[in-house]
């Protein structure tokens, strides 16, 4: 089955950790999306989205592609996310966007990511060396789990 891991992992890399680690563990393609366009999503069976927490959200170019990608019927999406306070569901907008747009969405992955923004940055930071080998593995695991769903 074909697969494609669309991610925005502007600041400490921690997106790119776990959008690495699910690729390599399905055999992926990964595409960074503020460095690339986003290929064609023909063919594609599973797409998932990540990226860091911005705002309450998802990076702005992880929405615009939940708003204007051509997803098909067949396709299959997954949602995951980094962030410094895991208070909230951070995947909630972009996931009513696949909603109204009829895009069946799998499931979604959330773990910490280390944090600099606004306040955090005068202590240095919050959940300093994370996603860690823990993390890594539980993105593994959700990651098999949405490949079998896909099937």
């Amino acid at each position: 089955m074909k697969s494609l891991i669309l991610y925005a992992s502007p600041h400490h890399g921690n997106t790119k950790k776990v959008a690495e680690r699910m690729a390599k563990k399905i055999g992926a393609r990964l595409v960074d999306v503020i460095r690339e366009e986003p290929p064609d999503l023909a063919g594609y069976r599973l797409i998932g989205l990540a990226s860091g927490a911005y705002f309450g959200t998802l990076h702005k170019s992880i929405v615009k592609i939940a708003q204007e990608a051509p997803f098909t019927p067949e396709q299959r999406v997954f949602l995951a996310d980094t962030c410094g306070a895991g208070y909230k569901d951070y995947t909630y907008k972009v996931r009513m966007l696949l909603e109204e747009r009829g895009v069946a969405c799998l499931g979604r992955f959330q773990c910490p990511g280390y944090d600099t923004y606004g306040p955090w940055k005068l202590i240095g930071g919050i959940r300093k060396g994370r996603p860690n080998d823990h993390d890594l593995k539980m993105a593994e695991q959700f990651i098999l789990r949405m490949a079998q769903e896909a099937r």
